[in-house]
């Protein structure tokens, strides 16, 4: 409802009209209890993302199947590296930037396995926390259970071996 008052004080405004009438305590009033009055529902609460959370979701996804592969792998990476959304994802339209595609997003060679396979190097080539787009190297330690990110990617670069190194890193939909 604020909108609304919003636009119609607009006008107003636009053609030199005073608006005092619109700073009235009694029309904030009058507002609050139409607010009141009809129930506007409740904001969801958010909680974050657990250890226990990413493990129950992690039961649902099946092992052998490669896009469950794809998104066991990305979950496990994202929750091990604490990564934004936009660090992780791509959209379609993103995949038209061809050239460029690899210094803003992840690609199958951002991942390196290390340390007789116990450890996988991430470079982030974009980050919020990267202003000057240098790349970030992360160095993230398997941790041996189901939310393991070192198992997660070896058993992903293990299924996809069909696709170039310049491809996204996280691709489902296709085989």
């Amino acid at each position: 409802m604020k909108v609304y008052l919003v636009g119609i004080k607009s006008y107003p405004l636009d053609l030199g009209i005073d608006c005092t009438p619109f700073s009235d305590p009694r029309l904030e009033r009058t507002s609050q209890g139409i607010k009141r009055d009809h129930n506007e529902p409740a904001w969801r609460t958010r909680t974050p993302l657990t250890r226990p959370h990413l493990l129950s979701l992690l039961n649902y996804l099946r092992i052998h199947d490669y896009n469950d592969t794809v998104m066991r792998a990305a979950f496990n990476l994202a929750f091990a590296c604490f990564l934004r959304i936009g660090e992780f994802t791509y959209r379609a339209l993103d995949l038209q930037m061809r050239p460029a595609f690899p210094k803003w997003f992840l690609i199958k060679s951002s991942i390196r396995l290390i340390q007789y396979d116990e450890h996988i190097e991430l470079t982030l080539p974009a980050s919020k926390t990267d202003p000057f787009r240098q790349g970030i190297h992360l160095i993230i330690a398997g941790s041996h259970d189901e939310a393991c990110p070192v198992r997660a990617m070896k058993q992903l670069l293990a299924m996809d071996t069909h696709r170039p190194e310049t491809a996204p890193l996280f691709c489902v939909g296709r085989r």
